[in-house]
């Protein structure tokens, strides 16, 4: 099975909680400007949200969602498991479901809830897949009880039973549909507003101090970048995260270093963000660490080998993602780490024990 594309970084930090219904309910809404296939997953975990409003908002937007646009991405290996269970359990039309059913990755227990319903001609896509049906036998129990299947599809059914000697009392019985929470009971997941995540304030800074927040001493001397910051730092949050999602490469590269996580992570979730930019970004050493682990986490960005080298010498980078990294590195570049004083010292030191164990010419 083919591995799932990484979740965008953004909706990764609305999934861990704590950001302002205001938000949420601008993302349920659709008004982020990120790719369809992160709206759509981010709109499957708002369809659970603590607030009324949020979770409709949500639910009209992935109902609206065009068929036309929601087809190709049910059909790709690396569409998140939630949107296809979604997608297979509300939206009917049959181009849709068939795409969804026809998809590896679709959880067998989605199809399981759906199978006693199921036209003729899209239970047939769940009764020739007899992987799924013997991995499931409650599957095949799920399926035997639609009134619609076919004499032949019931046929084929019961060779598949007899054939590997299914037993009705070997099925266990399809689970119960849980019951939908009553509104007032708030998960866990998304608590009410932190102050962590509300606007930080920069508009009470003097100018000169929002400088020294977000520029080196070197930057300081680019006038592109004292521009961008000028501009910047009298934004509020939601400001500045549509700013993360749609600005300039110059107002990505000083959001990047933003103490609010939620616009940082705007800006790597950044449908405009290039590899080049990446490459930047895992070099810095006024940015969070939890940036250089988001990176460091994302297989795409890190078949690069510029930004495996840039994490290992960083001294902002976690430790034991900066040790997992070092075997990672060309003996030139292992050898330069092993002499460098500004790398932590248990980097330092696993670079060295590879020096000593190299092949001697």
């Amino acid at each position: 099975m083919a591995d799932a594309r990484p979740t965008n970084p953004l909706v990764e930090q609305f999934r861990r909680g704590g950001v302002a219904r205001e938000l949420r309910l601008m993302a349920a809404q659709g008004l982020l400007p990120l790719k369809p296939e992160d709206l759509l997953e981010l709109w499957t975990d708002l369809v659970t949200d603590s607030d009324d409003g949020v979770r409709a908002a949500a639910e009209k937007s992935l109902a609206g969602f065009p068929a036309a646009e929601l087809q190709p991405i049910l059909k790709s290996r690396e569409t998140p498991t939630g949107v296809l269970s979604w997608a297979v359990a509300h939206r009917t039309e049959h181009e849709l479901r068939e795409a969804a059913l026809q998809n590896h990755s679709l959880p067998d227990e989605a199809i399981e809830a759906l199978a006693p319903v199921l036209t003729q001609a899209l239970a047939e896509l769940v009764v020739i897949n007899q992987t799924r049906l013997l991995r499931r036998t409650s599957l095949l129990v799920a399926l035997e009880s639609n009134a619609g299947l076919s004499n032949d599809q019931k046929r084929r059914l019961r060779e598949l039973r007899d054939s590997f000697r299914i037993g009705a009392e070997q099925a266990p019985a399809p689970p119960p549909v849980p019951e939908a929470p009553p509104a007032e009971a708030a998960p866990a997941e998304h608590p009410p507003a932190e102050p962590e995540l509300a606007p930080l304030g920069d508009a009470f800074l003097t100018e000169d101090e929002a400088m020294a927040r977000y520029l080196s001493e070197e930057e300081r001397q680019q006038d592109e970048k004292v521009s961008a910051v000028q501009k910047i730092y009298r934004l509020d949050t939601k400001e500045k995260l549509m700013t993360a999602l749609k600005g300039s490469r110059e107002e990505r590269a000083i959001l990047i270093r933003d103490p609010n996580r939620l616009v940082a992570m705007a800006v790597l979730g950044s449908p405009k963000i290039t590899e080049a930019e990446i490459e930047s970004f895992s070099a810095m050493k006024n940015v969070s660490d939890q940036i250089l682990r988001e990176i460091g986490h994302h297989r795409e960005w890190t078949k690069r080998y510029t930004v495996i080298n840039n994490l290992v010498r960083n001294p902002r980078t976690p430790i034991g993602m900066a040790l997992n990294l070092v075997p990672r590195l060309g003996p030139r570049d292992v050898k330069g780490v092993a002499v460098d004083r500004n790398v932590p010292e248990p980097v330092r030191k696993q670079a060295q024990k590879f020096v000593k164990g190299a092949p001697q010419r």
